[in-house]
């Protein structure tokens, strides 16, 4: 017989074992007094093939005789241990005798199931049943030698440490700040926290069942729709985002409605945890709101309100890119607003943004939605037309000049609204960088600037 693979299939399969055991458990009904959470029956598990293995470690079958002293047994001591903590949580000595035969059907059903011969499967069969029976006769002596006396005195101590448990594990739910509500298996509410009691209810006293004197439906309505949303959608856990009325006002929570950890299934209803996120929310909707500033600045003049220098110089580039994959026409218009540096210093900067902004406008409300305007300096703009010719910039440049006039006319201002500009033409066979595109605009905006200074000057010889 291999011992080796008869300990490994023991040790190895401690997930299955637990199945079957707790399917038996379900099917007999044992569960109702046993743990609903799943590690709590892995360890029942663990515990029983711990000790199994070392017994399959000496090799032979623990037979039993009449003269054998079984406190001093291994197997039997480890059913002494087990009597103790059973019998300390009201579990009486048919329920564990009554259980332990479905632990052992489980690992006889194991052996049954597995690649053994029929002769092995024989071997390691009886070898479980000689296991189990000294594990019971541990349990059996224990039981056996305690007095009622002192079994009372156990299951008194017992129930006040139960009772100090339990009046904890109530102390915090009461204590959590976050709302909380626990509904059974037909999504009816079995009890609320305090402070699910005060947010929805309206109800300030502690350590009671609030919901036996509420109406529920009235003041939780909505709940019961997204409860029957989750019970449909047969998920173990639900996240949802939700804005409610509630006493103390409007709230936004962060729901999670997840399936209560019961494996025993004597618990099937939903715990409803509601994480308030108002004022979260809020505080990223102050952020989100300062972000969107940041960024608008990023990119635009905060004076003018037109693109500043950083994206006037990435959307020409990006023009230029385009002109010289596609090879259609590309205008570019350098302007510098003329006498802004006497406005500042004769009449204030208050009054020399006023003259930036005039333009400034005018210029926007002639150009199409497809051409851009950024200011690249203090008195410097760059505006970009694309699939335009410089005859048709000319052209535009005439009506913002035009509108300009009409505006001096009616201007009680002590300067002029003008400026001086310079445009170059970009076509399929004139391909410059950024940087040439602007010097060479700038040099004709120049040559304008100087013309106009000059015959200014002839005017007024």
């Amino acid at each position: 017989m291999n011992m080796e693979k008869f300990k490994r299939i023991i040790l190895d399969n401690e997930d299955i074992l637990m199945e079957k055991s707790l399917k038996y458990g379900k099917e007999r009904n044992y569960t109702k007094y046993t743990s609903t959470l799943k590690e709590a029956w892995r360890l029942s598990i663990a515990g029983l093939s711990q000790a199994l293995v070392k017994v399959i470690e000496k090799n032979d079958i623990p037979e039993m005789g009449p003269d054998d002293d079984f406190t001093k047994s291994e197997v039997a001591e480890f059913g002494i241990i087990e009597a103790q903590k059973h019998r300390s949580r009201g579990v009486t000595l048919g329920m564990f005798l009554g259980f332990m035969k479905y632990y052992q059907q489980a690992y006889e059903d194991l052996i049954f199931e597995s690649d053994f011969l029929p002769e092995e499967k024989k071997y390691c069969s009886l070898y479980i049943k000689r296991y189990f029976d000294q594990v019971e006769l541990g349990f059996a002596i224990e039981w056996s030698g305690l007095s009622e006396n002192h079994e009372l005195t156990d299951l008194q101590e017992v129930n006040r440490v139960m009772t100090n448990e339990k009046n904890k594990y109530l102390t915090i739910f009461e204590s959590i700040y976050d709302p909380i509500i626990l509904v059974d298996e037909d999504n009816n509410i079995e009890n609320i926290n305090y402070k699910a009691a005060e947010v929805f209810f309206d109800v300030v006293v502690s350590g009671m069942k609030y919901y036996r004197n509420i109406n529920n439906e009235k003041e939780l309505s909505w709940l019961i729709g997204e409860l029957n949303k989750f019970t449909d959608l047969n998920e173990k856990e639900v996240l949802l985002e939700k804005t409610i009325e509630t006493k103390e006002g409007q709230k936004t929570y962060l729901i999670k409605f997840k399936k209560m950890l019961d494996v025993s299934e004597k618990y099937r209803g939903t715990v409803i945890l509601f994480n308030d996120i108002t004022e979260r929310q809020k505080m990223d909707q102050i952020l989100k709101r300062q972000n969107e500033k940041l960024e608008y600045y990023a990119f635009t003049d905060p004076m003018t309100g037109v693109s500043n220098r950083r994206t006037g110089l990435m959307i020409l580039e990006k023009e230029l890119a385009f002109e010289h994959r596609t090879g259609l026409p590309l205008s570019i218009c350098f302007l510098d607003i003329d006498g802004l540096k006497m406005v500042n210093d004769t009449f204030g900067h208050e009054e020399g943004d006023n003259l930036i902004n005039c333009i400034t406008t005018i210029i926007k409300s002639t150009l199409r939605e497809i051409d851009t305007i950024s200011r690249i300096g203090g008195d410097e703009f760059l505006v970009i037309f694309p699939g335009c010719f410089q005859l048709d910039v000319e052209k535009v440049i005439t009506r913002i000049n035009d509108e300009l006039q009409e505006y001096d006319k009616k201007s009680e201002k002590m300067y002029q609204h003008a400026f001086s500009y310079g445009i170059i033409e970009l076509t399929e066979n004139n391909k410059l960088s950024v940087n040439d595109v602007i010097n060479a605009a700038d040099k004709k905006m120049y040559a304008n600037k100087l013309k106009k200074k000059n015959r200014e000057e002839i005017h007024e010889f």
